[in-house]
């Protein structure tokens, strides 16, 4: 094709045949794949006809989310229903304003101004503290390839990743990411890290030569290779079968991109109550209302503000600044405990988890090949050490320490470090394996016994390598050292043992026979039972041309990810409070199910279903069978997203814990979605509420307890926010019924709600939680934020608190040295009460004796300078005519003490 109409004509041709052939690409024989692309697999694809098709299909880069602007967020901020009712009272306050032309500006629109202070404060808090970038789509590309090696017009060229086009033929090495979708071609020895995609925990053997069914799971389409994934050994050639939005990756992209309206159980609480008391706010405030038109005593103005102030009164205004304050301080004292809250909410939606659905590869586990068994003809031992750390003892079968170390064993992890090629590195305070991560287990495990790489790299030079073939199933590396050349092998260990003429026992080697062959057969089968992926290891001191002829069988290594020390105990409280822990991964059964067991996680009756099994499950089967399930094995990121919304469908709050590409639709999904910090990919999180610095599940757990106390704390404050605000709703009511009496203006309630009620109710946000809290199961979803003998005791404290300052309201009115402040009286008296009755709403259902620590520090420090606040404001002359308030003379502050006092038996005697 040289001309420019035959390159249309096979970009027509390309992007007509293409869909069908690369919707199972997988699946398509090479030839037809090529032939249905239109390319050349010597040639590439012209320049031309690659620029042609870019038109078409755009660049190779996945797309990003149009982010929400802070305008847009901050218009959000207003559309609570309590901050609604807010405007529309300063609405209120600003029209009476206009009418009172007489007055100063400030008696006109002080009330309005106030309000809006309070409303304006609130909606700041409320941003900055969101914060959330919609950045998940953005975090994508950081896993796109800068450059890719390409065949165009014939010549091999190193192009930008974005100019790839479906039918371009590109090479690959180990060390490479995968910059598309690609069909491989050929491939030699190839293996890919695809943890980030499937969460499969060791590197997937690639084959161009097999046959798979279209519907394959993505973790088994071994004959391609993924964009975000990463060459670890070996090299391939292959035909681009997807780029950008089209790839596997992608796909996933577009599920992140699905609006995320979902609320957090506190959210849901929050609006629910703001509902409640709105509507119960303008019901009363409208009886006011109509009580006083029906009167006929005064003007529709002083009504009005009458019912404003009633409205004002009811509101709990404090309580949106407060929340979003105590979950910011709790979002602080989680970061030091290694859990960082990229969303504000999701601070105490950890404390509402009825299950935690959570990753196997580096949550539960170390995300790091561990030789766990040895198995010589001597023995089985057990080895222990975490990572790929050079440190752990080598233990027999009875538990102890193996010191010296066995011949056989030094021998045997010799030679199975010798033929690796992976280097363990430092990374930060933690060290990992560049290479294939179970050849990273063969290095620790020689180090662990006193010899590291660099020791090996001195004393062994490699002279020649049979690389590993899927055919034999083995490799080979030969050294030279002083005791001339050695060929070390290793493989699975029915081919190795078929190589081998002897074997190595304690007294020496021996020739091997058939009784040999069978138990090493079946102990390797009794180590895969167990979840271990087992390798033979042999030697052969003299190899000739046929270096793996005549070896010398040296035993075997279990490998796995192991469970992290942690983590058993972290599910033992899980299930101490109530919470399910089921797993969910990438990897297989057997595997799973070894972790499991290891970690108490699985009993006897739980239930494991794969990914092709809860493919055949509509979503209501999936349901169904929800809560008999402890592990999902070799599922893909749709089916983590539809097991996520199988449990909310039964009305659980799920958390979703993660680091892969292909966890991220579902950690944006669940109520609470919970990323990794080490091992996690940009994508997973960006798309989590939460990121565990740490990785470590127990971390998650120690956070759930916070969340749980962060909920308590929340409550308290709650409830004694609405007693106090109870207390001045009586009040207020009461003494708008009585003609001549002054009304408590607008700015007095929001004073005592906000100023004087403000600082204790943060003291009660921030008592420590308990670990007396993981010993109860999670409040029920449906659950309000108040129960109902809660609501009768605000009732019967506010009713008290109300009662009092009406009394004494009464009786300044016919004392003689008090008769100039009944309203300063009944200020103060509600101001000051509130704070006494701080310290039984600590307690909660407790009485005060009961409770422990009986003092706080912080409600201490808070009700001290509330209270101080409140005499200033009563106290000093220039402040009188801000707040209309007058002198208050010794019996008055008599009246306000008793007054006050008599609060705190009214509500300790309700709880008993």
């Amino acid at each position: 094709m040289t001309d420019a109409v035959t390159m249309r004509s096979a970009a027509h041709d390309l992007l007509t045949a293409a869909p069908m052939a690369l919707s199972a690409a997988h699946a398509t024989p090479r030839d037809a794949l090529v032939q249905a692309l239109s390319t050349d697999l010597a040639r590439g694809l012209s320049t031309e006809t690659a620029a042609e098709l870019r038109a078409v299909h755009g660049e190779n880069r996945l797309r990003e989310a149009k982010p929400t602007g802070w305008l847009t967020r901050l218009i959000r901020q207003f559309a609570s229903p309590l901050v609604l009712t807010l405007l529309g009272a300063a609405a209120i306050a600003i029209i009476v304003g206009l009418r009172a032309r007489d007055a100063s500006p400030w008696a006109r629109y002080g009330d309005a101004l106030a309000i809006c202070i309070i409303v304006v404060i609130n909606a700041v808090l409320g941003l900055v503290q969101e914060g959330r970038a919609e950045s998940a789509l953005r975090a994508l590309r950081s896993l796109e390839v800068p450059r890719a090696r390409v065949y165009r017009d014939g010549r091999l060229s190193e192009l930008s990743s974005v100019e790839l086009v479906p039918g371009d033929v590109v090479e690959l090495e180990a060390g490479d990411a995968v910059p598309a979708d690609v069909r491989l071609v050929t491939a030699v020895e190839l293996a890919v890290d695809e943890s980030t995609l499937t969460g499969e925990s060791v590197p997937v053997a690639k084959d161009a030569r097999a046959t798979l069914a279209i519907d394959v799971p993505v973790a088994e389409r071994t004959t391609m290779v993924f964009l975000g994934t990463t060459i670890t050994r070996g090299r391939a050639k292959g035909v681009v079968a997807s780029t950008a939005s089209s790839t596997e990756l992608g796909r996933i992209g577009r599920m992140l991109a699905e609006p995320a309206t979902q609320q957090s159980p506190l959210e849901r609480r929050l609006a629910r109550f703001g509902r409640n008391v709105l509507w119960a706010c303008l019901a009363i405030s409208a009886a006011l209302f109509a009580i006083g038109v029906i009167r006929g005593e005064r003007g529709w103005a002083s009504l009005l503000l009458e019912a404003v102030s009633f409205a004002v009164a009811a509101i709990p205004e404090g309580l949106p600044a407060i929340t979003t304050i105590t979950l910011a301080l709790g979002m602080q004292r989680m970061a030091k405990r290694g859990a960082i809250v990229r969303k504000l909410p999701a601070v105490e939606t950890l404390g509402t988890a009825t299950v935690i659905c959570t990753d196997k590869t580096g949550t539960l586990t170390q995300n790091a090949m561990t030789v766990r068994t040895i198995w010589t003809d001597a023995a089985r031992y057990a080895v222990d050490g975490e990572g790929y750390a050079p440190s752990g003892a080598v233990r027999d079968s009875r538990g102890a320490e193996c010191n010296p170390i066995p011949l056989s064993i030094i021998d045997l992890a010799l030679s199975g470090a010798l033929c690796s090629h992976a280097t363990i590195v430092e990374d930060g305070p933690t060290l990992r394996v560049i290479g294939d991560p179970t050849e990273g287990a063969l290095v620790t495990l020689a180090a662990k016994i006193g010899y590291p790489g660099a020791v090996l790299s001195r004393r062994f030079v490699a002279v020649r390598e049979v690389p590993f073939d899927s055919d034999r199933k083995m490799m080979t590396v030969v050294t030279r050292s002083s005791r001339g050349e050695i060929a070390h092998v290793k493989g699975s260990t029915e081919s190795v043992v078929a190589h081998c003429t002897r074997v190595a026992t304690a007294a020496g080697t021996r020739p091997i026979g058939p009784p040999d062959v069978e138990r090493i057969l079946q102990q390797a089968d009794s180590m895969a039972a167990t979840g271990l992926r087992v390798l033979a290891v042999a030697r052969n001191d003299a190899p000739g041309a046929e270096a793996e002829q005549d070896l010398t069988f040296l035993g075997m290594v279990g490998v796995m990810d192991p469970p992290r020390a942690s983590a058993r105990r972290a599910i033992e409280r899980c299930r101490q409070a109530g919470i399910r822990v089921v797993m969910i991964t990438g990897d297989h059964a057997l595997t799973a199910r070894a972790i499991a067991n290891e970690l108490g996680l699985s009993s006897q009756g739980d239930r494991i279903v794969s990914g092709p099994e809860l493919a055949a499950m509509s979503d209501v089967e999936l349901a169904a069978v929800a809560p008999e399930v402890t592990i999902f094995a070799r599922t893909t990121a749709e089916q983590k997203l539809r097991i996520v919304r199988a449990y909310q469908a039964r009305g659980e709050v799920v958390a979703m814990t993660g680091d892969g590409v292909n966890d991220a639709p579902a950690l944006r999904t669940a109520d609470i979605g919970v990323a990794m910090g080490r091992s996690g990919t940009d994508v997973a999180k960006q798309a989590a509420d939460i990121v565990i610095t740490d990785d470590d599940f127990a971390t998650i757990v120690d956070a759930v307890q916070e969340g749980r106390g962060i909920y308590r704390n929340i409550r308290k404050f709650i409830y004694f926010l609405l007693s106090a605000n109870a207390g001045l709703s009586v009040a207020v009511f009461t003494i708008a019924l009585v003609p001549g009496w002054a009304q408590l203006t607008p700015l007095m309630i929001l004073w005592i709600n906000l100023v004087t009620n403000g600082l204790p109710a943060l003291a009660l946000g921030i008592d420590a939680a308990e670990e007396s809290l993981m010993t109860t199961p999670p409040r029920a979803p449906g659950e309000g934020l108040l129960r109902p003998r809660e609501l009768v005791r605000i009732a019967v404290v506010g009713t008290v608190m109300g009662a009092l300052a009406v009394c004494m309201y009464a009786t300044s009115l016919c004392a003689a040295d008090v008769r100039e402040a009944p309203r300063t009286l009944a200020f103060t008296a509600l101001a000051l009460a509130p704070l006494v009755h701080a310290f039984s709403c600590r307690a909660g259902d407790r009485t005060i004796l009961e409770h422990r620590p009986r003092v706080s520090a912080a409600l201490l420090a808070a009700v001290a300078v509330s209270a101080s606040v409140q005499l200033i404001a009563v106290l000093i002359p220039p402040l009188r005519p801000f707040f209309r308030t007058e002198a208050i003379h010794a019996m008055g502050w008599w009246m306000v003490g008793i007054c006050t006092l008599l609060v705190l038996p009214a509500h300790e005697i309700t709880k008993l």
